[in-house]
């Protein structure tokens, strides 16, 4: 029997602001790779994305982006699966029509030819979910685990490094190494070609596996705890990073818990981020620390765009967008949210969010000017061998004029 073609669905994008509002979710950074990187690798390439038509046309770095909001021809059926959703290992779509579920709320759907030719009227991912829903085609349980929301991806992300490792190609080479320490069983070190590491550098690999991609750097000094991912070209500068995922192209100093950032991030300096989600091409100034407990010891709410949001959760810390910029000292509050392309300086605490390109002195907030804005991020990205297209360029242009 011909195999359906997959088609991915991004889950709503409120539930990831700010990261959502300049990737599509599958997009995102989980474990050592992406969600569409990881369904790519375990059910081979997505003939079709439904996301935001917003951000269809971000750069995909990864160059691995199917055709956005097309629906494939319908001839054969779908395999529909929410992006953020994580099978359990050996995951089948079978072979009869069927809605799956993840203790009760579906995640995926296996569509005989009629069904999916229901689909073709739907125009974004919005419709598609609500034509998917009045389908009703026998649902039967599948587990796994659904993330429907940035902070959820955050809980789950070392999980997903342990996971993850397993299917690293480790090249078995380290070039420039000095002595250091590894604690635990050699097999949870995973290395890729060209990496360095420093001397008196601890790789404690006794709590899950440590992966260091290609060209990754760790300078002496480090301390280095899994589950953890280092991506490629990236370098940790000294200090304590553990339990998180480090996209390509970044330079991380300081103390990093149980986070993700995206890429092309610069925290050098010292400083706490923790339970925290960067964005690409955010730099943090020396002493910038987020506070990722509240001191009730009570669950930690967040405000945003859309009101507030209980998660339920006892430690989180930042969500911040692409392009944020923070300066020396900067104070950020439990569950802060900041808006892509902001400035947050000026000593004391962040409010608990930020709208899109806001200038926040530490008393007032007013609007980041485009032209500066723009200039500055060209500069940033030139600095890692990168410039803006005219796509990413359209759509921050975009935000900034709905914040106006």
């Amino acid at each position: 029997m011909t195999t359906p073609p997959l088609v991915l669905l991004d889950p709503p994008a409120d539930r990831f602001w700010p990261l959502a509002d300049t990737r599509p979710v599958a997009e995102l950074l989980a474990g050592t790779r992406s969600f569409l990187a990881r369904w790519t690798a375990r059910q081979g390439p997505p003939a079709a994305l439904w996301c935001d038509p917003a951000v269809t046309g971000a750069a995909d770095r990864a160059r691995l982006r199917p055709p956005c909001n097309a629906w494939p021809d319908p001839a054969l059926g779908y395999r529909i699966a929410i992006a953020t959703w994580i099978p359990p290992a050996g995951f089948h779509f079978g072979d009869d029509r069927a809605e799956l579920r993840d203790g009760g709320a579906a995640v995926a759907w296996r569509l005989a030819p009629e069904d999916a030719r229901s689909l073709a009227g739907t125009a974004s991912a919005a419709e598609a979910r609500e034509a998917l829903s009045a389908l009703d085609p026998p649902a039967r349980e599948a587990g796994g685990r659904i993330l429907d929301s940035v902070w959820a991806v955050m809980t789950a992300n070392p999980e997903l490094v342990a996971d993850d490792a397993a299917d690293f190609s480790s090249a078995d080479t380290i070039r420039g190494v000095d002595p250091f320490v590894l604690l635990g069983e050699a097999s949870m070190l995973e290395v890729g070609p060209g990496v360095a590491i420093g001397p008196f550098v601890v790789l404690d690999a006794r709590e899950g596996a440590i992966v260091l991609d290609a060209g990754a750097r760790v300078e002496p000094h480090s301390v280095l705890r899994g589950p953890l991912y280092l991506g490629p070209g990236s370098a940790i500068l000294g200090g304590v990073v553990e339990g998180s995922s480090i996209g390509p192209g970044c330079k991380i100093h300081g103390d990093l818990e149980h986070s993700i950032v995206q890429g092309y991030t610069n925290k050098a300096h010292e400083g706490f981020v923790g339970h925290s989600v960067l964005g690409e091409w955010v730099n943090l100034g020396a002493g910038t620390t987020n506070s990722d407990l509240k001191n009730t010891y009570g669950a930690v709410r967040l405000d945003g765009p859309g009101g507030e949001i209980e998660t339920g959760l006892l430690k989180a810390g930042s969500f911040v967008g692409d392009h944020v910029k923070t300066g020396i000292g900067t104070l950020l509050t439990t569950g802060a949210r900041i808006g892509v392309g902001s400035h947050v300086f000026g000593g004391g605490v962040s409010p608990r969010w930020l709208p899109h390109f806001s200038w926040h002195d530490g008393r007032e907030r007013t609007e980041v000017r485009w032209d500066a804005f723009h200039r500055t991020a060209e500069t940033v990205m030139s600095r890692r061998g990168e410039t803006m297209s005219d796509s990413e360029r359209d759509l921050l242009a975009a935000l900034h004029a709905a914040g106006r």
